[in-house]
């Protein structure tokens, strides 16, 4: 009876040793440990060449700028008609970073879904920020005919909405 009992706790031993493991290995993978403090993890970004690749890293540009309070790189994404009904890049972030301060404090951008709909680009992403709060980004993105990035729809809304509404 004791040599069972020693054997069933090397058995749960051994499961849980291996459940760490493998816990760790795939917290190692998924997320870069050696990225500076202060710095934004973006998990799923498509690695090839492709529309979704583009889309994904203006993406990491935007929040980077809004992150970094960058007011030249947030002007950049805003659309033409906002730029001149603001007029000036400080205006720009000031609207942008109130409207949408989940952009700035976030520390993980998860990219979840990429869609097209006309000549609009769609991304959903999951905002975590330092303390643990996620949010839900769907974000539209325009190429203009310079070759820019314009954000034409932004949506944020806390997880939790998304959670209520299943």
């Amino acid at each position: 009876h004791k040599r069972k009992f020693k054997t069933k706790r090397c058995v749960i031993a051994a499961l849980l040793s291996a459940i760490a493991l493998t816990l760790a290995t795939t917290a190692t993978f998924a997320r870069p440990g050696n990225a500076p403090a202060g710095a934004i993890t973006f998990v799923n970004a498509p690695a090839q060449q492709s529309e979704q690749m583009a889309t994904a890293l203006a993406v990491q540009r935007f929040v980077k700028g809004m992150s970094a309070r960058d007011v030249n790189a947030v002007w950049m994404f805003a659309p033409e008609e906002e730029q001149d009904a603001f007029g000036t890049e400080p205006a720009i972030y000031a609207a942008y970073s109130d409207a949408f301060p989940e952009f700035g404090n976030a520390k993980e951008v998860t990219f979840t879904r990429f869609w097209q709909k006309g000549d609009t680009n769609f991304v959903r992403v999951y905002l975590s920020d330092a303390s643990g709060r996620l949010s839900v980004a769907t974000i539209g993105l325009w190429l203009d005919d310079a070759g820019d990035w314009k954000l034409v729809n932004c949506d944020v809304k806390p997880f939790s909405d998304r959670l209520a509404g299943l």
